[in-house]
């Protein structure tokens, strides 16, 4: 019975010590493939500057009719740091002229933007905060005014919206990072399978007062406030396209379905009162980029569109309609200075799952 318990235990050490050894081949040979179509420069720090245009418009409805509206907002200028997981920017925009103030009103903005780009989970998080709008489509109020110089202007109307998105790429050999945050380079055309999960929570207050193209100021005896949670899964597919080694290429479609859990607050002369309701979502974003990467400098343009279809009523606030953005930039890699090395140092200190998950696949 020993013998037979001994020459168990030699067939499973033997067992073991073969799957660990085939485990080690299979990650040293992935790893060589994988270098093959990537290269990473998540220790050096980049910064790169930017233009876009990007501003989110929404549906509302004023007068009986459906509104679209828009912030007054110029292009936006940003600077964006990043290094190893961490992407983030600081902008600013330009300041709209007198001239358009008076014809569209003044907007203030604010908006905080992170990602977190790791191997193969990404994560996007950000807050948008905007005061002031107008209404695109004055024209279809015309009949109500006898003179139409100026859009219609909501000067009160805010939003506030919390917003972020979770993704998985299934192609290790592709590479999110160097189309997002540029700490990487796809060395090799590849394309991946990447799901993903949109959510935001919204909020839009403040929509009693507009202001008509003739520069008169209106109370509304009827609006609405409105909040709500919106979930998107989509479905993606990416690629790249790579021209020898350093141009590259990039195009994306992503389908998505989900719910739009919404409340509204009703306030009248005589009343107030709260309805809920679920709406179906079906959206589709898609972009296209191109661009230079080499190991110091990059740059290129991309575009990116985002359309949303929801079963509307005159009792909604579509946030989240169609979103057409461009960015162009242009960037440099360096090695980090002490303060920026010691900084992530710390957070993956404290935090060490942060830098498990980025080791992981690599």
């Amino acid at each position: 019975m020993k013998k037979i318990f001994y020459i168990f235990l030699l067939i499973s050490s033997l067992s073991f010590a073969q799957n660990q050894d085939a485990d080690s081949i299979k990650r040293v040979k992935d790893s060589i493939i994988r270098a093959e179509y990537i290269k990473n420069f998540h220790n050096q720090l980049n910064i790169k500057f930017e233009v876009s245009n990007e501003k989110q418009d929404y549906i509302t409805t004023l007068l009986g009719d459906v509104a679209r509206i828009s912030p007054n907002l110029k292009f936006r200028y940003a600077l964006g740091f990043n290094y190893k997981y961490i992407s983030f920017r600081l902008g600013l925009r330009s300041a709209v002229s007198k001239d358009s103030k008076a014809k569209k009103g003044d907007s203030k903005h604010f908006r905080l933007r992170m990602k977190l780009l790791f191997t193969n989970w990404s994560h996007r998080f950000e807050y948008n905060y905007v005061k002031g709008y107008y209404i695109k489509n004055t024209e279809d109020f015309a009949r109500n005014y006898i003179t139409v110089n100026n859009n219609i202007q909501l000067p009160d109307t805010k939003t506030n919206i919390f917003s972020g998105t979770t993704a998985y790429k299934f192609n290790k050999n592709y590479s999110i990072r160097a189309v997002e945050s540029q700490t990487e380079i796809q060395l090799k055309s590849a394309g991946s399978f990447v799901p993903s999960i949109d959510y935001w929570y919204y909020k839009i207050s403040d929509t009693k007062k507009y202001i008509a193209p003739d520069g008169s100021i209106i109370l509304r005896d009827k609006y609405n406030k409105y909040s709500g949670i919106n979930t998107i899964i989509n479905a993606g597919y990416y690629y790249t396209y790579v021209y020898k080694k350093n141009w590259y290429a990039h195009a994306y479609a992503a389908p998505g379905v989900g719910i739009d859990s919404y409340k509204v607050t009703t306030t009248t002369p005589d009343s107030r009162y709260t309805d809920r309701a679920n709406s179906f979502v079906f959206s589709i974003q898609n972009g296209v980029a191109v661009g230079y990467n080499n190991e110091k400098f990059y740059g290129g343009i991309d575009y990116k569109n985002r359309h949303t279809y929801e079963n509307y009523t005159d009792e909604q606030f579509q946030f989240n309609t169609s979103k057409n953005t461009f960015h162009i930039f242009i960037g440099y890699r360096f090695k980090p200075p002490k303060q920026v090395t010691k900084s992530v140092n710390y957070i993956e200190e404290k935090v060490p799952v942060l830098k498990e998950i980025d080791k992981k696949k690599n």
